[in-house]
């Protein structure tokens, strides 16, 4: 019996090989244009199967968001001449966190139940 506190996973190696197996082939039958939604589908299933202290993540990035983010930080890397790509990986890691959440963390602590 798992307790309230315990941080887990319950996806399995299977399931994990499946989902890189759909993403890196959608990735590339369309020349890398389905990366963002292989990125999302990939992390939604991911949070699906991540407790932290007994609460399941869930993600909530839109495919069509990612993909204008990686459009507009694209375009500033051409502008800067290169320069913002060194910014790129710390901005796709923070747009990723803003869209995952923990399930019942706000509820608990803050008593909005």
């Amino acid at each position: 019996m798992r307790h309230h506190n315990d941080s887990y996973f319950t996806g399995t190696l299977l399931e994990y090989f499946g989902i890189l197996l759909i993403c890196v082939l959608a990735g590339f039958f369309t020349f890398g244009l389905a990366a963002p939604w292989a990125f999302c589908y990939r992390e939604k299933w991911v949070a699906k199967h991540t407790y932290i202290e007994g609460h399941q993540l869930h993600f909530v990035g839109k495919t069509i968001d990612l993909w204008l983010s990686l459009l507009k930080w694209t375009i500033f890397s051409i502008l800067t001449l290169g320069l913002y790509s060194f910014v790129v990986p710390i901005r796709f890691q923070q747009w990723r966190i803003k869209n995952t959440y923990v399930y019942g963390y706000w509820d608990e602590y803050y008593g909005t139940e």
